[in-house]
């Protein structure tokens, strides 16, 4: 696992060092919003978490994979996958939905009576829609939790994380299916908490770093999960 932790620590960088500080982030995101909810265009970027993967995490991703050893734009574009690919042909090849059902939600805390509900009520099993995924020729095949965290302060941020990481932990959990001429194969290796903290104070990375000394190893070592908090330049 050490050529795929060095792989995320150098994603890490090169989006920080792609990507503009909180503030600019902030306010680009929010005219990227109005804009689409305006000309009821781009309706991948009419949210802000969709803006933000879609207008500055995944070009960045493409680029950073791009320039892997093996890799060029068209592998690079192969390997990933996104719910807006349609809209993104240019940097991702299909959707990494996992089409296949299953039992349990991806919801963090969930009553087993809620469940039950559930799986009596007319639709009783899931699909899974992860925000991007990267699969071969990339050697580090990895499905994202994608986040992007504007407003709360340390205990919001606290909360965040455990919710994300949770996601990204339910995700890896899922077990392999194999590809089939309609949908990509779901046989990860890793999971990726992808997140932006566009607060003032940086709540999110704060929270991230007080955190990581007790479960930082675990979520790495122990789930195969690693957890990325960009500020963009500072």
């Amino acid at each position: 696992m050490t050529d795929a932790y060095r792989f995320f620590r150098s994603l890490e960088q090169h989006l920080n060092e792609a990507l503009p500080g909180p503030r600019e982030v902030a306010t680009n995101i929010a005219e990227i919003v109005r804009a689409s909810k305006a000309s009821r265009t781009d309706l991948h970027k009419s949210f802000p978490e969709g803006a933000l993967l879609t207008h500055y995490l995944l070009p960045g991703i493409h680029h950073f994979v791009s320039q892997l050893d093996g890799m060029d734009s068209d592998r690079a574009r192969e390997s990933l996958l996104s719910e807006s690919y349609r809209a993104m042909r240019a940097y991702a090849s299909g959707t990494p939905a996992r089409l296949s059902r299953h039992p349990f939600e991806k919801v963090i805390g969930a009553s087993a009576q809620s469940v039950v509900r559930r799986w009596k009520s007319a639709k009783p099993t899931v699909k899974s829609y992860p925000d991007l995924a990267l699969r071969a020729p990339c050697p580090y095949r990895t499905v994202f939790e994608g986040k992007y965290f504007s407003r709360g302060g340390l205990t919001a941020a606290e909360t965040a994380l455990a919710t994300n990481i949770y996601q990204a932990f339910f995700y890896r959990g899922l077990a392999r299916i194999p590809e089939t001429p309609r949908r990509p194969a779901w046989d990860y290796d890793y999971a990726c908490v992808l997140a932006y903290d566009a607060t003032p104070e940086g709540a999110m990375l704060q929270a991230w770093d007080g955190l990581r000394p007790k479960i930082g190893k675990g979520c790495w070592e122990g789930a195969g999960i690693y957890v990325m908090i960009l500020r963009g330049r500072q």
